[in-house]
């Protein structure tokens, strides 16, 4: 492959998942070929070092293990950001193909589609280590050290997008192609871009971060304020499993998240984001609901927290 090529998604899934990697576990040699291929990839799409010391960040004090985080920006013309990120490390022995290779070659690829970036925002690409347990939602996490240790502004964030568990179809006659969607009932401007950007081959569906709680890298976002979506297929039989392998992976839906994600960056990056809890959240999972269930669920927020309560306990988001 020529030096300046990027992959093709499956590719890099392929690469990512492979068994040879060995799970990506923390401190090992698939480890450590993961974040070099995930260190090129920066490269070759085009973004600058984020980290005053290059792509990495790492060695940081006052933690008895430091995550190897990757980042890259792209500058805008204003002084604002959009931030995609994903989780790049997994169990070992674990191929990991949904957890979380399939997320990071959605981003990669979603990266290459707005290639050359000539947005109002910076673009920044994040892969965090540490994400799963026995680090999950502790200090050493690495998107909490990410935030803790920013190297920009994070005020200036008006949305950190996070992806994970997105390459599977969901267990939904007739919805399998859906992704969650979680974090919008934190602004109107984020409700309006998700629902008006379309696709022809997934389909969102909105729901509050709170029913769920934080299962991702968005849960460090969320903590200092900052803008967040959280996308997700949820949980599946395979999760955390050595059947979680690349050959179950729906490689359509992948692509056309992508594709929606640069469609949605692009329509963020036309404004700022106004932080306003929406009250009637409730509203708009209704809505949701109906589309992912075919069922009248009424516009009325106990019958909602009902419905919404057995669903989304079912995927586990």
């Amino acid at each position: 492959m020529p030096s300046d090529e990027i992959p093709s998604l499956i590719e890099t899934c392929r690469f990512l998942s492979d068994p040879a990697l060995d799970g990506r576990s923390p401190g090992s040699p698939g480890h450590e070929i993961a974040r070099k291929y995930l260190r090129e990839m920066l490269d070759r799409l085009g973004f600058e070092p984020l980290f005053n010391g290059g792509w990495l960040q790492s060695g940081l004090s006052g933690h008895t293990l430091a995550a190897e985080n990757l980042a890259g920006i792209k500058p805008g013309r204003s002084k604002r950001a959009l931030l995609l990120g994903a989780h790049y490390d997994h169990f070992q022995g674990l191929p990991g193909a949904d957890d979380n290779a399939a997320a990071l070659s959605i981003l990669i690829e979603a990266s290459r589609l707005l290639s050359p970036w000539n947005g109002e925002h910076d673009l920044i690409l994040c892969f965090f280590d540490l994400e799963e347990p026995p680090y999950f939602l502790t200090e050493e996490m690495g998107s909490v050290q990410f935030v803790q240790n920013a190297p920009l502004d994070l005020q200036t964030v008006d949305c950190a997008m996070i992806l994970d568990l997105c390459g599977h179809d969901v267990p939904v006659p007739g919805r399998e192609d859906a992704v969650f969607v979680l974090g919008a009932e934190h602004s109107p401007d984020l409700v309006g871009a998700v629902s008006d950007v379309e696709s022809d081959t997934i389909s969102t569906y909105m729901f509050a971060n709170e029913r769920i709680g934080d299962l991702s890298d968005h849960h460090a976002f969320r903590v200092r304020g900052v803008p967040f979506l959280f996308f997700s297929c949820g949980r599946w039989e395979h999760y955390h499993r050595p059947s979680d392998t690349f050959e179950k992976l729906n490689l359509d839906k992948m692509q056309g998240l992508a594709e929606y994600l640069a469609d949605l960056l692009q329509m963020l990056d036309r404004s700022t984001v106004d932080v306003r809890p929406i009250d009637d959240f409730w509203r708009v999972e209704a809505r949701s609901l109906r589309r992912l269930t075919g069922f009248p669920v009424p516009d009325d927020p106990s019958a909602v927290e009902g419905v919404i309560s057995g669903l989304l306990a079912q995927f586990a988001i």
